[in-house]
């Protein structure tokens, strides 16, 4: 049972504040008997006649969403990139700390609280459900997977920083949507091993169920993050397993890195690799990826080949490409940061194009959207 009592208040400083027109709203409700509260930050940008992302962003066991905030700098990435962050808050457990019911079976409906808090965001805000994703670091990454085995018809992504998932849940773990996911964790974390124990799976064990799930059959490509800080003590790979138009996985390895948030430059423990900002990656790979539902709710069309751009790519000032369905769809232009430049409606017409006068040199994104089909392509404007 569940019912909502809003409290909301709008504190215009502190708590990661970039900018002076952007918000933090803080606000509760009661589910499951239980008050439950959380703090959104509204960035900067924020409009409500345009749908935005939120990007749940949990704190690990004994944390809190201020203090996520505070290493995680999500605000600032918000602000560029026009989503919404959500810092809900766990609850206590019997020693008094806060943790996430992720998959330990202590009654705790965190599940249907992250569900409600959606609700919640979307009463209030011009949000795009679409878009919808979560990350977190140890306990809060360990909450990630267990929204993506549990409420992946709400979430379009995940990504976790230092946990993994719960050995328990793992076997019962089977949504009926595939889901794009990132993991990222170092070789010496000593909070949660990178091989795992008796509680939680081992690194390589989450990344084959994942992959399994997806369907990913293919053997995985690597590159490696250039090592840009030689004073931390770890260098970082990304190690991709993509096949054709499925959902991926994505791994970075920091090898040699403690159990820490990468470019946030504190110190949980071990060391913190500063040759990457985890942050920036997060988004990066959540904004290439929309949640698609069919009309009945239970399947999501994955990124198909639909779209084939056409010409040399880098481009010039015009995207040309072709399409197989006859079907009016979307086309919008992202940056790396996914913040969107360019939006136009196109008819089923096999043969058409985009200009790109307005764009800087650079890497983008073309995301092509049908009520039930999306298809990401990258291409660079030269």
């Amino acid at each position: 049972m569940k019912y909502y009592s809003f409290l909301i208040s709008a504190l215009w400083f502190g708590f990661g504040m970039t900018n002076s027109m952007a918000q933090n709203v803080t606000g509760s409700f009661v589910h499951d008997g239980l008050t439950r509260t959380y703090t959104l930050y509204i960035p900067a940008n924020y409009n409500a006649a345009n749908a935005h992302p939120i990007v749940f962003n949990l704190h690990g066991y004994t944390s809190n969403g201020t203090d996520q905030a505070g290493m995680t700098k999500m605000n600032a990435i918000a602000d560029t990139a026009g989503f919404i962050v959500a810092y809900p808050e766990g609850t206590l457990d019997n020693s008094l700390q806060p943790y996430w019911n992720s998959g330990y079976g202590t009654g705790v409906d965190d599940i249907g609280f992250i569900d409600a808090l959606i609700d919640t965001i979307a009463t209030n805000y011009t949000v795009n459900l679409q878009r919808v994703y979560s990350t977190g670091m140890s306990n809060g990454a360990i909450m990630s997977n267990t929204l993506a085995c549990a409420l992946n018809h709400r979430i379009a992504a995940i990504a976790g920083v230092g946990g993994t998932m719960s050995a328990l849940q793992s076997g019962a773990c089977s949504p009926s949507l595939k889901i794009p996911v990132l993991h990222i964790h170092g070789t010496a974390d000593l909070v949660v091993p990178y091989i795992g124990n008796t509680l939680l799976l081992g690194v390589a064990d989450l990344v084959t169920h994942w992959r399994t799930h997806n369907g990913l059959t293919t053997a995985a490509t690597t590159t490696s993050f250039s090592n840009t800080s030689l004073l931390d003590g770890s260098t970082a790979d990304l190690i991709r397993y993509e096949t054709g138009s499925a959902y991926p996985v994505h791994l970075i390895r920091v090898n040699g890195g403690g159990h820490s948030w990468p470019g946030s430059g504190v110190i949980v423990s071990g060391s913190t690799n500063m040759d990457f900002d985890a942050s920036l990656e997060i988004w990066k790979f959540f904004s290439q990826y929309r949640l698609v539902t069919s009309t009945s709710k239970v399947e999501v069309a994955v990124a198909s080949n639909w779209i084939n751009l056409g010409g040399a790519n880098p481009v010039q000032n015009e995207l040309q490409w072709q399409t197989n369905i006859e079907e009016n769809y979307r086309l919008t232009v992202y940056n790396v940061l996914g913040s969107p430049l360019l939006e136009q409606e196109f008819d089923g017409a096999q043969n058409a194009s985009m200009e790109l006068f307005d764009l800087p040199s650079g890497t983008y994104f073309a995301v092509y959207t049908t009520n039930d089909k999306v298809q990401t392509l990258k291409f660079i404007k030269a």
